[in-house]
């Protein structure tokens, strides 16, 4: 209830900042932990979150939410509307995960790019080739062998599920959008609040501070 009244009434600046249009307001935040207890979808109901998300831009509002991965988030809510509750997130930051169906999907939101892939062919020929009385394998007095190395682009996931369930202590992928554009999906190094911020990342995991 707390939840819904605070997207009402931010809903109802949006009227106020269109009258007054020179006037400043100021901006509000929305933030909220294990975001998968508190999260609802309206579908056909006009209070569901994904409504308040798609307009509270125009209010000023900057929402934080955190859930501990998108399978808890289906798993409270009905059908596919996860989905539509998920593209209302501009920016997405993803940690570690470690289900497939969050990896699965965190990949697929990054995208792909074309990638280099290197393929290796070794092949082994011989003329007048006999059986080996002693081994049962074929043996020939003259053999060749050839190897050749072919390079080619394929399209592939940005980041792979592997990569994402294997994210180390302080790193995380970010889906982000700056406000006018989306930008491709990028690893961020970390820095939590305690540490010097002075320091760079690499050299806090040198010094065992990460």
């Amino acid at each position: 209830m707390l939840k819904l009244d605070f997207e009402r009434a931010v809903l109802l600046r949006i009227p106020e900042i269109e009258r007054n249009k020179h006037k400043y307001f100021r901006q509000v935040f929305l933030m909220c932990d294990e975001y998968q207890t508190f999260a609802t979808v309206g579908e056909s109901d006009p209070i569901g979150d994904e409504k308040f998300f798609s307009l509270s831009r125009q209010s000023k509002c900057i929402s934080i939410v955190a859930t501990q991965s998108i399978s808890s988030l289906k798993s409270t809510l009905s059908g596919e509307s996860y989905r539509t509750l998920l593209q209302t997130f501009r920016t997405k930051i993803f940690l570690a995960l470690s289900d497939d169906f969050s990896t699965r999907f965190a990949s697929e939101l990054c995208g792909r790019e074309d990638k280099p892939f290197v393929t290796f062919n070794i092949s082994e020929s011989g003329q007048d080739s006999k059986l080996s009385l002693l081994t049962g394998k074929t043996v020939s007095d003259r053999g060749s062998i050839s190897a050749s190395k072919s390079y080619s682009m394929r399209q592939d996931y940005r980041f792979s599920q592997k990569f994402l369930a294997e994210l180390a202590n302080a790193q995380a992928i970010v889906i982000p959008y700056d406000g006018f554009n989306p930008r491709p999906a990028t690893i961020c190094y970390l820095k939590p609040y305690y540490l010097d911020p002075n320091v760079s990342y690499f050299d806090q995991v040198s010094r065992g501070l990460l």
